[in-house]
């Protein structure tokens, strides 16, 4: 039973993290931020109290964005997006900016 656990862990984590882009903290001035992610038959998974499910999206968190282009062109197709707590978010192909 051990082992069946730490699977589904590791393919939900990978679920999770698979073709995103993250940028914390940064300095966004006079560029493009661009999401033309082709998502299919994805699950992104987050369960905790500051749980975050991101899949083909681009999340920029406590960055200055100044002066820039933000394009979501991302197609999805079949894609579930769970977040299970009390501060949780669920993005598919989608651009997050806090």
């Amino acid at each position: 039973m051990k082992t069946t656990y730490t699977s589904i862990a590791a393919v939900v984590i990978m679920a999770v993290v698979s073709g995103s882009a993250f940028a914390e903290g940064s300095k966004i001035e006079g560029s493009e931020l661009i999401n033309t992610s082709s998502n299919t038959n994805n699950l992104g998974l987050a369960i905790g109290d500051n749980s975050n499910a991101n899949t083909g999206s681009i999340s920029v968190k406590g960055s200055e964005v100044k002066g820039s282009k933000v394009i979501n062109g991302s197609v999805n197709t079949n894609n579930l997006g769970l977040a299970i707590g009390q501060d949780s978010s669920a993005n598919t192909g989608s651009i997050d900016i806090k």
